[in-house]
């Protein structure tokens, strides 16, 4: 059997001792097979001096507590019995409660924030020394309306020693910070909160900004695309031969058709021949009366977006030549071209084509337009048999 005690301590003179017990392994090996237990033993520990400053600030905060619910007991009855002739009486006591945890709250509030900066901790000092004002006052009056103004007096006084013995305490404990390390601790505390908020803040953005992205549906992506657009072509002005409002319709209502507009002049300078006709002048073609719209095709819904754009260059010898293709033809034409093209793209290919609108509004209007023609391109009416 072995056992491992540990080795006893020479007793130093002047030094006292207690007994203590304590557990040690102890293992009993019988034909070499091994079993350990616990076993109890006593030792001397030397006892350390008693620390009369640790005992003194225990009596000192059980000394502040018991004054602290003295006053608690004592405003509440002062101010329970001034309002129990107008409330009831269980309410009216419990009203009498807050007048002392008031101050007794912002004295809390003025170590915490005085430990750090101590213009921070003015506000709830001043507001500690107002609510004790206020409970002493209640108390007073209380005490007067019994005509006894001198018990009144003294009993006020329970919150003063309260609040005088938790102050001087607290200010015990309250390490001042010199104003470097000061102005440190508050530039970090204010880093730390700046990028708390700056994260609740995005958070809150990107979560309403999801929502909006699944229920928006093609408003909210015409919208997207408006509020994409270069600040600049929104405010630029409008360009020579741009297109006229065509989108401007009001929801419900159907679109009219606009009127044509009148012939362009031709160009008086000859214009090159084009790939495959003879070479030429080009006859004056300005006193011909304009060509009326061409009349819709059965089972096609009829192009209420037919204004022209003005004149665009076609790239190729540098003249420019008017533009007859409809917004519902360039519509058309990019959607046989990329079935699946999306709205905002669509709406690009229709400004390259047509020109930017001059305005904000203008441009809603315009997406608003690309929008229903493509729902009426894609989504054909049926055509209506003849019986």
């Amino acid at each position: 059997m072995t056992s491992e005690t540990p080795e006893q301590q020479p007793r130093v003179p002047g030094v006292r001792y207690r007994r203590v017990k304590k557990l040690r392994p102890v293992t009993t090996v019988i034909d070499g097979r091994e079993s350990t237990h616990q076993e109890e033993f006593v030792v001397e520990e030397p006892v350390p001096p008693r620390d009369w400053e640790a005992v003194v600030l225990r009596g000192i905060i059980g000394l502040a507590t018991f004054l602290t619910v003295a006053a608690f007991i004592g405003t509440s009855a002062s101010v329970g019995g001034l309002l129990s002739e107008l409330l009831h009486p269980f309410v009216a006591y419990l009203i009498g409660l807050v007048f002392t945890a008031s101050w007794l709250g912002c004295l809390g509030l003025e170590w915490l924030d005085g430990r750090i900066d101590p213009d921070r901790a003015r506000p709830a000092r001043n507001a500690g020394w107002v609510a004790l004002g206020i409970g002493m006052g209640s108390v007073f009056v209380y005490g007067a309306s019994n005509d006894m103004p001198w018990v009144g007096a003294v009993g006020a006084c329970i919150d003063l020693l309260s609040k005088g013995f938790w102050a001087l305490l607290l200010r015990r404990s309250q390490v001042h910070l010199s104003k470097g390390v000061a102005n440190w601790v508050v530039t970090q505390e204010q880093e730390a909160a700046g990028i708390a908020l700056v994260g609740e803040k995005l958070r809150r953005l990107y979560r309403g900004e999801a929502y909006r992205r699944a229920v928006g549906g093609r408003e909210y992506q015409t919208a997207r695309s408006v509020m994409a657009a270069p600040a600049a072509a929104l405010t630029a002005p409008a360009q020579p031969g741009q297109c006229p409002d065509t989108a401007g319709t009001v929801p419900g209502q159907a679109p009219t058709e606009p009127a044509p507009e009148p012939a362009l002049p031709a160009p008086t300078t000859p214009a090159p021949a084009a790939s495959g006709q003879p070479s030429g002048t080009v006859p004056a073609q300005a006193s011909t009366p304009p060509v009326p719209p061409a009349p819709p095709v059965p089972g096609q819904g009829a192009d209420t977006d037919t204004g022209t754009s003005g004149d665009q260059d076609n790239g190729d010898n540098g003249v420019v030549q008017p533009i007859t293709q409809s917004i519902a033809a360039t519509i058309r034409t990019a959607l046989q071209t990329a079935p699946k093209i999306s709205e905002p793209d669509l709406i690009e290919q229709v400004i390259a084509v047509h020109g930017r609108p001059s305005t904000e509004l203008e441009l809603f209007k315009l997406s608003e337009t690309v929008r229903r023609t493509r729902s009426r391109i894609e989504n054909p009416k049926p055509k209506k048999r003849v019986s």
